[in-house]
Formats: structure tokens, sequence, C-alpha cells
């Protein structure tokens, strides 16, 4: 299809997420609404793609499910096992693998993040598990995806059962992108995530809250075109990269934009918003479709097969939490000789 086209077709992407203005009681933020903005507009690039409505139409299902990692799964009782899925500090990783390979307990060709969670906690104790675990989070995310679409690609299940693993598909695959967009947030990448390093506490959410609030509604569309113009250009690049690989590019994009956000901080007063909004807009725009660009491709691998539209209303207010797999035991520290 043509970028024209895919403009024009946009429209209710963009409506919808006007009426999503009056409705919405809480501030307007990244953490909801960008949130929810980079899963609508994955949802639209993929249905564009694949030619299949069903993505367009459930685009609000999935902007909302994008929600629920923070909104439902980060409550008492699930608090402290998913916490540290939303966000990997570069710098730590970065230092113990340069560490590794120094000691012989890693090579310049090994890639680490190909690693289950548990062989990963195993092999690099040091890297604790407050240093963030978002990469695992998406691939385990993502292998639960895949089963649940290849159920979906046969032919024979009765529709009750099509519906059920339709709606798990979109549970699923919107809890992706709640951690994919986290990703593309540079202050989700990097140690100094509340500039508490570099004395400029307070800019994490001055950053993803404040300014995007500023901003709103008015970069919804600027994301989608930047996203699409990504999504023509990148496609093909993309089709041949493993999750690893999409997800390592995102965060070290997004890392190379935490310098700027500092910079920027430290020359701008935080409570001028109309300027300083508008200072940020380009950075926030950029970050969000990138976001949006890596999601639409996850998805994409998981989309052969057909959906049953048929009296379809199966919407989930609070899924269940997915429990990520268990870590292995810290071992207990062999006695001292004496």
């Amino acid at each position: 299809m043509n970028i024209t086209h895919r403009f024009a077709s946009s429209a209710l992407l963009i409506i919808s997420l006007l009426l999503l203005t009056f409705f919405e009681t809480q501030a307007l933020a990244w953490g909801r609404i960008g949130h929810d903005l980079s899963a609508r507009v994955a949802a639209h690039v993929l249905s564009e793609e694949t030619e299949k409505p069903f993505f367009k139409s459930r685009a609000f299902d999935l902007g909302y499910y994008s929600n629920v990692p923070d909104l439902v799964w980060k409550k008492p009782a699930t608090y402290e096992t998913e916490w540290t899925n939303h966000f990997l500090d570069l710098e730590i990783f970065d230092r113990e693998f340069k560490k590794a390979i120094e000691e012989g307990r890693l090579t310049a060709k090994d890639e680490p993040y190909e690693l289950s969670r548990a062989a990963f906690d195993t092999k690099f104790p040091a890297i604790e598990q407050k240093a963030g675990r978002a990469f695992w989070r998406i691939r385990e995310l993502e292998k639960r995806l895949q089963v649940t679409s290849d159920l979906l690609k046969q032919k024979d299940i009765l529709k009750e059962e099509r519906h059920r693993l339709q709606l798990e598909w979109l549970v699923v695959a919107g809890a992706i992108g709640h951690y994919v967009a986290d990703l593309s947030q540079p202050l989700h990448v990097t140690e100094n995530y509340d500039g508490q390093l570099t004395d400029q506490k307070g800019i994490h959410a001055h950053f993803e809250d404040t300014l995007v609030d500023q901003l709103w509604p008015s970069i919804a569309m600027q994301v989608f075109k930047e996203a699409d113009r990504i999504w023509e250009k990148e496609k093909n690049a993309m089709a041949g990269k493993s999750t690893v690989a999409l997800l390592k590019e995102l965060a070290a994009t997004s890392a190379k934009d935490t310098e700027e956000i500092l910079k920027r901080d430290k020359k701008t007063p935080r409570d001028d918003l109309k300027k300083s909004s508008e200072i940020y807009r380009p950075v926030i725009v950029r970050r969000l479709a990138a976001g949006s660009v890596v999601l639409a491709e996850i998805w994409r691998r998981h989309s052969r097969w057909q959906a049953n539209e048929e009296k379809f209303y199966s919407f989930s207010g609070e899924p269940a939490f997915i429990e990520p797999p268990k870590a292995p035991p810290t071992p207990t520290p062999a006695p001292k000789k004496k």
C-alpha cells in the first residue's frame, strides 16, 4: 500500500486517540498515553502490512493491554516479581560483559542476551535483578505468543476455542508492547534513570509524564507518520534480524538519546512547559515511533493466522499475571576453612 493511502486509513486511529483525551481522568503521560499510542500505531502498521483488518479493529484492545503490566501486574502481590522487567540498565551489563571477556569467561562472539533468564542469572550473578530484565521478559512472552499463534493456525478448532485463543493473543501481544515501549524510553535503559547521578533528579517523570502531557494530543499524528516512514525504510531489514538484535538496537538508540535529554534538561528550565515541551518534541516523537516499529515487527512474526470476528466480544479487564520463569536460587556460600 502506498504511504498516502496509509495516512488516510489512519484517520480512525487519530479520532479514537482524541476521544481518549475526553475520558482520561488521570494525567496524560507516557505512562498511559505513551504505551497506548505506541501499541495502536503498531497495530495499524501491522494491519496495513498484512492487509488483515483484525489488528486495526483491535487497536483499542492492544493499547489497553499494553498498559496492563503497569496498571494491573504491579499490584502488591506481584510487584516484586514484576518491576525489574520494565527496564535494562545497559551500563551495568556492559561493564560486567567487559569484565567477563577480560577474565576469559566470555568471548567477543558470545551473545549473553540470548541465554535464558535462568542461565544468564547463573552465568552473571553480579548483574542483580535490580539492573533490569526487560530483554528476557519480551523474549519469554514472545515464546508464549508463538504457541498461541501456532494453535490459531489450525483450521479445525471450534469458534469458541478460536475466540479464546484470539483473546490470549491480544493480551500477550499487548503486554509485549509495554516492555518494548519501555525500552524506547531513554531513561529506561540507563542506571542514571532519574538524573540522580548528574544532579538532575526528577528528570524521569518530567520527561515521560509532564512533557508528554503538555504535548498531547498533537504528537499522535506525528508518531504515526514517523513510524510509517521508519517502517517503509526498515521493514525488510528488520525481518531478517533476531528479536534480541531488534531489542539491542532499540535500547542502543534510546541510550544515545539519553545524553541529549540530559543535556537539554541542564539548559531548559522545567517550569516553562510550553517552551520546554517543544524543545523535547522531536526526541519524544522519535522514541515512541521507534518502539512502535519494533513492536510491529515482533507482532508480524506471529500474525500468520486468520481471525474469526463473528460475535468476537471477548475482553479481559484485568488479565491474570503471567509469571516469569523462576530464576535459579542464589547458592549458599561454602563455609570458610578454619
